[in-house]
């Protein structure tokens, strides 16, 4: 594990490498900045996901850039918090991707069914490929500025096993966004539920299963205790969260200050959480198997391309609820194309 001197010295490598040498002057004022951030997480995993993040800040600034965190529904209700930090209170918020994507329709492009095959191919559409300053471009329209943060993967865990699609059909499961609408694909019946209402849900049989991250933020919701299967492949390699930051304070940040928070979001969440996560993810889904009997079903090819072609409609259909969204499918698509995933 590294120490956070460790972890800072990567953060100036990184800064470094992509041009930003003003850090080494952090700020030409003393005036201190203070920030609330709220998350859509419960305090275990809003800790977990940003403590290093926010030290990180506080370093590279001497002490000037102080970030406060709260957990889900702590100042304002989830659903509420894209409005809220356009108007900038709090001033920043992590989410997942997607969200809000009745409002903002290109961000469910950031984890779509059965496009990438690791986590490296979905860091390298959003930083790369362009996929990154179109997101940018779309909540610049509510105040907000758009920081990707960490990368990683969707499952599914249920009650009853899924060991063909002919298994899922029927079923009752929570799920939002393109997941829902990939079930819905596969004659799946969706619902949302908070996640605070999960446990519940899950254990009481109002749902027969649910998505939450992948292995290692399931393990955390404690869903291993309540039902006992896990479907493998993961059926999104590549969802996001994201930093989200009231346009008008991220205006009156210096470069410099500007520089620091970005470059510790990589540093902290698309380099070091992502890779965290990864390995929490493998490591909870052993204790899952060898501790609470949860039973990994994995899919037959035939299957698996089934579930594949159902994908594919999806991506259709959000391609074509706008402009915006058919341009980052075809983004997409290309980068598809070059990896040799996609005739």
């Amino acid at each position: 594990m590294r120490t956070a001197k460790q972890c800072i010295v990567m953060i100036i490598s990184l800064m470094v490498f992509f041009g930003f040498a003003g850090f080494l002057h952090a700020s030409d004022s003393s005036e201190k900045i203070s920030l609330k951030l709220q998350t859509h997480l419960p305090p275990h995993d809003t800790k977990d996901t940003l403590n290093k993040f926010v030290e990180a800040v506080s370093d590279l600034s001497d002490g000037q850039i102080e970030i406060k965190l709260f957990s889900a529904g702590a100042m304002v209700p989830t659903k509420e918090l894209l409005n809220a930090v356009g108007y900038g209170t709090p001033e920043m918020a992590l989410v997942a991707e997607g969200y809000w994507h009745k409002k903002i329709p290109v961000s469910e492009v950031a984890g779509m069914p059965f496009a990438f095959q690791n986590l490296s191919e979905a860091k390298n559409f959003m930083f790369d490929q362009g996929f990154g300053e179109l997101l940018k471009q779309e909540y610049a329209r509510h105040n907000i500025y758009h920081i990707p943060y960490d990368t990683y993967s969707v499952g599914l865990m249920t009650n009853d096993p899924i060991n063909s699609v002919e298994d899922m059909k029927g079923m009752k499961i929570r799920a939002y966004g393109v997941m829902a609408e990939w079930l819905t694909e596969m004659g799946v019946s969706t619902t949302y539920i908070s996640g605070g209402e999960l446990y519940t849900a899950l254990s009481t049989g109002v749902v027969d299963g649910a998505h939450w991250g992948n292995a290692g933020p399931m393990y955390d919701m404690k869903f291993h205790e309540v039902v006992k299967n896990y479907m493998k492949p993961e059926p999104i390699v590549g969802a996001w969260n994201i930093l989200m930051i009231n346009k008008d304070v991220w205006e009156d940040f210096t470069p410099v200050q500007q520089n620091i928070i970005e470059t510790a979001a990589m540093a902290m969440g698309s380099s070091k959480e992502t890779d965290e996560n990864l390995v929490f993810s493998e490591k909870s889904l052993r204790k899952m198997q060898s501790e609470w009997d949860v039973k990994v079903n994995h899919l037959s090819e035939a299957d698996i391309n089934k579930m594949k072609k159902a994908a594919r409609s999806v991506w259709e259909k959000t391609a074509e609820k706008d402009s915006t969204n058919a341009k980052a499918i075809n983004m997409m698509k290309e980068f598809l194309k070059e990896l040799g995933h996609l005739d």
